[in-house]
């Protein structure tokens, strides 16, 4: 007759070796998902350090457009008007831009209560290219001659996005690269009959370019 107590443990040795056969079993996937996600996760950091890489390798840094203003200086509904101000080169490169009578450096898009028409140009066009060395500075209106004209349409604030393209010639470039910077210039509209000033002229005319140390101009937008 067989002893009960050794029944008993071998029962509880066959238990046993089950537990760990089935233990077993089920790790496997789940060390084997863990890594699954552990390498995704590293690939996935990986393409974000180079997208961020890509996008800043070629930026420069110092371009500036400021003391920007509309011409003329008050806007009322119906009437046309243009844009003012100053390209300021505080970067390490040497950069261009088309700057003449047929040229308009700027592309501005406007939120609300402005429309861009077709225009009639009877000056002449002179296609001029701008240069600018680290501290120089250069006068831009905008549209000019450039075949278009903004009116205003409605009153109220209105918000004009402007981009300003150019291309930079660095240290460390064997060619010219491409690069623009964008702001916003807030202005106001005044009710039609407001009495603006007079409209921006078609003859209107740059001053020539003209260097600036960075340490005496003062910036303001």
């Amino acid at each position: 007759m067989v002893d009960p107590r050794v029944g008993f443990m071998v029962s509880a040795v066959v238990i046993m070796i089950i537990m760990l056969t089935m233990a077993s079993i089920f790790s496997e996937p789940i060390l084997a998902a863990k890594k699954s996600s552990a390498s995704s996760s590293s690939t996935k950091s990986s393409s974000k350090t180079t997208t961020n890489k890509t996008t800043t390798t070629h930026h420069v840094k110092g371009v500036k457009v400021f003391h920007v203003h509309t011409v003329p200086s008050k806007v009322a509904v119906g009437s046309t008007f243009g844009f003012r101000g100053i390209v300021f080169n505080n970067s390490t490169a040497t950069i261009t831009f088309s700057n003449g009578t047929c040229t308009a450096p700027l592309s501005i898009i406007f939120n609300k209560n402005v429309v861009t028409e077709p225009q009639t140009t009877t000056g002449t066009c002179k296609p001029q290219e701008v240069t600018l060395k680290p501290g120089e500075q250069s006068p831009i209106l905008s549209p000019n001659l450039s075949g278009i004209t903004y009116r205003a349409t409605s009153p109220g604030s209105t918000n004009a996005t402007m981009t300003f393209k150019y291309g930079a010639t660095t240290s460390t470039s064997k060619s010219p690269i491409s690069d623009s910077i964008t702001r916003v210039y807030t202005f106001n509209i005044l009710p039609s009959g407001a009495s603006p000033s007079k409209s921006i002229s078609s003859k209107s005319t740059l001053p020539t370019t003209s260097p600036q140390q960075s340490g005496a101009l003062k910036l303001i937008p």
